[in-house]
């Protein structure tokens, strides 16, 4: 316990000394060493920052603003509702650092029944005026280090805390314009809108890549890099982006409201310095910033999709469908994809000054990147010199993924698991990864790895720790594209999928035909098709797109797997049901063969028609696909990853109620887990795994007789048969000592009954026994102290008796004497202790568990008649 407080308290100082400024250097270089002139230097950085440029305000016209629907505009502008609001509130993360108010969203959440009417009150109020005072929209800015060494003010990331009650507010209004936003974003924007993903716009990037460097086009690869920018939109600009967009006065009301009143006091060192009047930006933490952003950043999709109407940008055309794609957005990730003329990157970059200008998102030139598509360097250096950036080389990183490299190659992965690597102090590596985590910690040095890591990687019902294998859980997030691939027609992914691989042969899916030499994404995808495809089901609708004889839409098997025979001589074997059955009853049964069917053919036939007598058409529902494997019929990693990793052959026998039901730590869970497979480090198991550590080998400490095993410690060494012995006694039961410790832990015995307050007492008085038998081996042994099995009984009577207190199954109501006593199948009495507050002091001690009701003394079911401790 003591060891784990002066890690956190390292660690917290650790945090604290890297965002102590110490000193910093201004814009003419000077360091400032004095918290005056820091403190200074720091306010006078924020009031340019936030300050609006003085100049007049520019609007832009002819461009195709997708406005959003009348009816969602009146929509997002109706009166709150109670529900609404507690929606929002109990979404949000209780346990946020908060602002200048000093009140977490914990609070809002615990008061709600006493506050609720309050809060109503204020949303009414707020949708009467759209006006948010100074105080409740004052915030804090937390300056972050952006790396490990910083010198100036730019190196740190400025965060916002805001109060709570704004940020209830921000949160409902959030909410209200994300369910819009589809209607008005255009589809290259990735970020913030329902139903789109940023794995989509990495998916498009490599294949639209991958297609341009097979098909020997040159080309051209740009990624730019706003400078500050949340913090530079303009507001002004902000306000014409929403009235374009079709958003009602009342709404531009409100959002003018939750920004003109932004005031920022800058928390320097931990102290709060100045107050800031903000004329620009958008907070980061304000659960508006990110939708509002997308807005504004949706301009510049327009304004390179009227240039292309005008032939001034070209982009890349891809597949057979020539789709093209000019750019991708995730938030203010933005890339470029262009051909190689000069005219087009200078067009580019005009478009890019200009927007600038506008909406005050400035891109940074000096860390925007081009990359050439076979293209030779002399060549891309010409064209960076064009656009005044940098020219790179592949592969890049984009949205945290590797994108223009081989897939295959040993350094593609490199970046990824350098991050993994880094969280912690392409699969192979990650899996080593997570074994020396769990075994060895961080920092620990290397140490045995006692279970086998297939073992450790099944779920917990069958002896693992449910890690899941790696490579299965990747299956199962490639299954998730083939799923929306058919549901999603109007993505932008779709499209260039579609127009790269086309169709397959069952209509609903992707061609998964891929050429070897393709390097892509989808390629992998297409891999786990048969395993994805063994698991849908077909809805059967109208029958226009569902194949008779190759869809599982009937039974547990297609029915050309059903009925062999029969599809051997079909003419049609892509048939639909509905040119097969016909739209109405009597069914038309339009099957055409090959040849006369023989006499079992002919049975196999009438034996289908008669199992397909209970099938309806329905002509004006279209057919779709189910996932059986989830309650609601809709696709799930889960499910699926737990599909592909279910457990094959007979299945394993292994205690994991006994483990993992009870309520006691996770550590001495995890002991357990390793005792139950035999796996902790007796001295048979060193003699196997480290013989030059094994002490005495042929010894048990304990008794000084026989060999040390796990079955022999934990259940027949003769001090532990005694303990065991004398608690089966407690119970009034008859006991013969199983043939291992596993069977000890699988036997239910029910020594304290079966009732839910007996399982938890009895689970916890055997793993009570098994721990301290294991400490007094080790005390025994590390060092040379030892105990009498009567000082044994009393630490298992005190530690079962605080796991007790901890059990869910023996909370009671507090309503109820103190005297409180439960009879367990006419046995025994439980009742409460009397010594609370030496119980009560030895938790907070040991620091097992938190202690609930704390101004109220509650009945404590903890120690049975017979375990109460003597004296």
């Amino acid at each position: 316990m003591a060891e784990t407080s002066n890690t956190c308290v390292k660690r917290s100082n650790g945090r604290r000394n890297r965002k102590y400024i110490k000193s910093l250097e201004n814009e003419r270089g000077l360091v400032l060493n004095n918290a005056v002139s820091i403190t200074e230097e720091i306010l006078l950085y924020f009031e340019k920052l936030y300050a609006n440029p003085v100049g007049e305000s520019w609007s832009i016209e002819g461009l195709d603003w997708s406005p959003i629907s009348e009816e969602s505009a009146i929509s997002l502008v109706a009166p709150f509702t109670e529900e609404e609001i507690s929606k929002a509130l109990f979404q949000m993360d209780r346990d946020k650092a908060p602002g200048p108010d000093g009140f977490t969203i914990a609070v809002f959440q615990d008061c709600w029944d006493v506050i609720k009417e309050d809060l109503v009150s204020v949303f009414a109020e707020f949708h009467r005026s759209g006006v948010i005072n100074q105080s409740t929209n004052a915030s804090f800015i937390v300056l972050l280090p952006k790396k490990s060494t910083t010198k100036k003010i730019s190196d740190f990331r400025p965060i916002s805390l805001i109060t709570s009650l704004y940020k209830i507010i921000a949160k409902v209004l959030s909410g209200r314009l994300r369910g819009v936003l589809h209607e008005t974003i255009h589809t290259t924007q990735g970020a913030f809108v329902q139903g789109r993903q940023i794995m989509d716009a990495v998916l498009i990037a490599n294949e639209i890549v991958d297609e341009r460097r097979r098909s020997g086009e040159e080309g051209v690869v740009f990624k730019i890099d706003f400078e500050k920018a949340y913090d530079h939109v303009r507001w002004d600009f902000l306000d014409q982006v929403l009235e374009k967009k079709g958003f009602s006065p009342k709404w531009r009301k409100w959002m003018n409201g939750c920004l003109s009143s932004v005031s920022y006091a800058v928390l320097v060192n931990g102290s709060a310095k100045g107050w800031v009047k903000a004329s620009r930006g958008l907070r980061q933490g304000d659960p508006l910033s990110p939708f509002l952003f997308t807005l504004v950043a949706d301009v510049l999709s327009r304004m390179l999709l009227r240039a292309e109407e005008r032939n001034m940008l070209e982009g890349f055309r891809v597949g057979r469908n020539r789709t093209r794609v000019s750019h991708l957005q995730f938030a203010d990730d933005t890339i470029f994809f262009s051909n190689t003329r000069e005219e087009d990157l200078q067009t580019l970059k005009s478009l890019l000054l200009a927007f600038g200008h506008i909406s005050g998102l400035k891109v940074n030139l000096d860390k925007s990147n081009i990359y050439g598509i076979n293209l030779d360097q002399a060549h891309i250096s010409r064209l960076a010199e064009t656009l005044e950036c940098k020219a790179s080389g592949w592969p890049i990183l984009y949205l945290g993924l590797p994108l223009g490299g081989n897939p295959r190659a040993g350094g593609f992965w490199d970046p990824v698991i350098e991050r993994i690597s880094r969280r912690l102090d392409v699969a192979a590596k990650i899996e080593r990864l997570q074994r020396d985590f769990l075994w060895s910690g961080i920092g620990e040095g290397k140490k045995d790895h006692l279970v086998r890591w297939d073992v450790v990687c099944k779920p917990k019902e069958i002896g693992g720790l449910g890690f899941g294998n790696i490579s299965l859980r990747n299956l199962a997030l490639l299954g998730k594209w083939l799923w929306r691939y058919p549901r999603e027609g109007l993505a932008l992914w779709y499209q260039v999928i579609l127009s790269i691989y086309g169709s397959h042969s069952n209509g609903w899916d992707a061609n998964t035909i891929v050429r070897w030499s393709h390097r892509c994404p989808w390629k992998a995808i297409s891999q786990v098709f048969q395993e994805f495809s063994s698991f849908t089901r077909f809805v059967v609708g109208n029958g226009e797109r569902i194949r008779f004889w190759e869809d599982l839409w009937w039974g547990d098997q297609p029915l050309g797997s059903q009925y062999p025979s029969l599809f051997r001589v079909v003419l049609d074997k892509n048939i639909p049901i509905s040119s097969v059955l016909g739209p109405t009853r009597p069914f038309s049964w339009n099957l055409n063969f090959r040849r006369n069917l023989s006499d079992s053919e002919i049975e196999d036939l009438e034996g289908l028609m008669r199992s397909l007598d209970g099938v309806h058409l329905s002509p004006s529902v279209p057919d779709a696909t189910l996932w059986p494997l989830s309650s609601s019929g809709l696709f799930s990693v889960k499910s699926f990853f737990l599909a592909l990793s279910q457990f094959f052959g007979s299945p394993q026998v292994f205690p994991s109620k006994f483990v993992w039901n009870s309520q006691i730590p996770f550590k001495v869970q995890s002991f357990i887990w390793l005792v139950a497979h035999k796996k902790v480090n007796t001295n048979d198991m060193l003699q196997v795994r480290r013989p030059y550590k094994a002490l005495s080998p042929d010894i048990c400490i304990l008794c000084m007789k026989h060999g040390e095993s796990a079955d022999h410690i934990f259940l027949y060494c003769s001090l532990t048969i005694g303990l065991w012995h004398r608690l089966f006694q407690l119970a009034k039961m008859n006991w013969v000592p199983p043939r291992s410790i596993l069977d000890m832990m699988y036997i239910k015995f029910n020594g304290f009954g079966s009732s839910k307050r007996g399982i938890a007492l009895w689970q916890a008085a055997n793993i009570a026994l098994i721990q301290i038998v294991w400490r007094e081996r080790n005390a025994r042994i590390f060092e040379d102290k030892a105990r009498n099995s009567e000082s044994l009984w009393d630490s298992i009577v005190f530690l079962a008796s605080l796991w007790a207190y901890c059990s869910k199954q023996l909370i009671v109501n507090l309503d109820r004497d103190l005297q409180y006593a439960i009879r367990v199948e006419g046995k025994m009495d439980v009742e409460s202790v009397s010594n609370y507050d030496e119980v009560k002091n030895a938790i907070k001690e040991k620091g097992l568990c938190p202690l609930k009701h704390s101004n109220v003394q509650p009945p404590v079911v903890l120690y049975d008649v017979g375990l109460a401790p003597k004296g």
